[in-house]
């Protein structure tokens, strides 16, 4: 997974284990206890998460679990972002 889409996916403000799964690189089932452990916490502090169908937590509390540096994946995905459009230029200035 590039960085950019990476980052659309820790852009959105809720995670379900198929983000979980994509953020962490990892299988459904390490996911879950990614999930439930997170879960555990918020519950913890005395929080509660939305009851849906599908058992979401905030992106936000993922990432610091996961210990993962936005800072970094925000400079990456916009490096990818530039090489990106200035590789589409590239290829438009030599295909004319």
């Amino acid at each position: 997974m590039s960085y950019l889409e990476l980052f659309k996916i820790i852009s959105k403000p809720w995670a379900s284990i198929k983000e979980i799964s994509l953020i962490a690189n990892c299988g459904r089932d390490t996911a879950i206890r990614i999930r439930n452990n997170i879960e555990n916490e918020i519950i913890k502090d005395g929080k509660r998460i939305p009851k849906s169908k599908t058992i979401v937590v905030p992106t936000k509390k993922v990432i610091e679990y996961l210990g993962l540096d936005l800072d970094y994946i925000i400079n990456m995905a916009n490096t990818e972002m530039e090489l990106n459009s200035n590789r589409a230029l590239h290829y438009a200035s030599i295909s004319r």
